[in-house]
């Protein structure tokens, strides 16, 4: 059989783009090295805000922006489809950073955004600095229960599922894709290949004699379960934040690390993690450690993601680079490449993200 796209990387990005994909019609396989979901996406907070707005790249804040109004029916569909509730659910989110409390306050009077002073007069248990501020109308949504309701959209759309599924050989000629060989010598034809690989895309691109400028940045996370409810709102101070889960399980993240294709957790990260928590929650010591996990964030020089066609190449798209806001950016990602895909009008211009316009703003500079 010759599907009409193939895509590589079965995390939150690439599950969600071959759903989109397929609801419009189309045959698609996706396929990954491992299980899917089992990278980045694992180890995803799913904090439905971007942490330093004020800071971040234009084209990025839209696409969140537009993420943001579709996720609701996002988790709506799927539970529908699937009989899983991915629990978006609305925390809010307290920043405790004291510079980024400031930044946050000047950003949300600009942007009209609701956020409440002296927020730490209602938790008087908890070491909440005073400067701290919340931001109401942020909401989280549960990871792992997402990619187990994407994957089970996907088998319900018929999608054809390759995991543990290691490529030998990408096929091109005359610049246009035209079949993936596996390591079992089994070929897969496609009229398009869409990369979706994470961290990866750049090795994956740097098979087929293409460069793209993404890294993998290592982020480690832990989960605590409490017998009881401690805190109803998401913690955010700096890199780290603290999320409440509807169970009482509670996780905390993440470290940034430039440590190559190094995936492994540490000691060192664990400990950091945890004397953060207590010196925000001094009761988090009478939690129990559930687990300590690692993934490597696909990190873009310009910090957006990549979307649209690869240069150099006929059908050979890519959607990777979100880093840090691969939950919050997928459904929007996935909208704004199938609405170039299928020739349709979108809510911002895929241009603005493509490796096209890095490249010529380079030679601009």
């Amino acid at each position: 059989m010759k599907y009409d796209y193939i895509v590589i990387g079965g995390g939150i990005i690439g599950m969600t783009t071959a759903r989109e994909i397929a609801n419009r019609g189309a045959s698609v396989a996706i396929l990954d090295r491992q299980s899917f979901g089992n990278e980045a996406s694992r180890v995803a907070g799913g904090i439905l805000s971007p942490m330093r707005p004020w800071i971040e790249n234009k084209d990025s804040i839209a696409l969140s922006e537009k993420s943001k109004t579709l996720y609701t029916n996002f988790i709506n569909e799927l539970k529908n489809e699937t009989g899983i509730d991915s629990q978006l659910i609305r925390s809010g989110l307290i920043i405790t950073n004291k510079a980024h409390s400031q930044e946050t306050k000047i950003w949300a009077k600009k942007n009209k955004i609701e956020l409440i002073e002296k927020i730490n007069i209602h938790y008087p248990k908890l070491n909440i600095p005073n400067h701290s501020i919340l931001l109401p109308e942020i909401f989280q949504v549960r990871p792992t229960l997402l990619l187990n309701a994407l994957y089970k959209s996907l088998q319900n759309l018929q999608v054809k599922l390759l995991e543990n599924s290691i490529i030998s050989h990408i096929q091109i000629d005359k610049n246009e894709f035209k079949y993936i060989t596996l390591s079992n010598h089994k070929k897969i034809y496609s009229n398009n290949l869409i990369i979706t690989a994470g961290a990866w895309s750049k090795l994956v691109l740097k098979s087929i004699n293409n460069e793209v400028n993404i890294k993998p940045i290592r982020g480690q996370i832990i989960n605590l379960r409490s017998n009881k409810s401690i805190i109803d709102k998401i913690i955010l101070d700096g890199a780290y934040y603290l999320i409440p889960r509807h169970d009482n399980n509670i996780l905390i993240g993440s470290t940034m690390e430039d440590v190559g294709f190094i995936n492994k957790t540490t000691d060192l990260a664990k400990d950091q993690l945890l004397q953060w928590g207590y010196s925000i929650i001094p009761q988090l010591i009478e939690t129990k450690l559930v687990s300590h996990s690692a993934g490597l964030r696909p990190a873009a020089s310009d910090g957006k993601p990549l979307i649209g066609l690869v240069t150099n190449f006929k059908n050979i798209y890519i959607n990777s680079g979100h880093f840090r806001k691969g939950i919050l950016q997928a459904p929007a990602s996935a909208k704004l490449l199938a609405d170039h895909l299928f020739g349709e009008p979108s809510f911002m211009d895929i241009h603005n993200f493509s490796l096209e316009y890095r490249n010529n703003t380079k030679k601009i500079a």
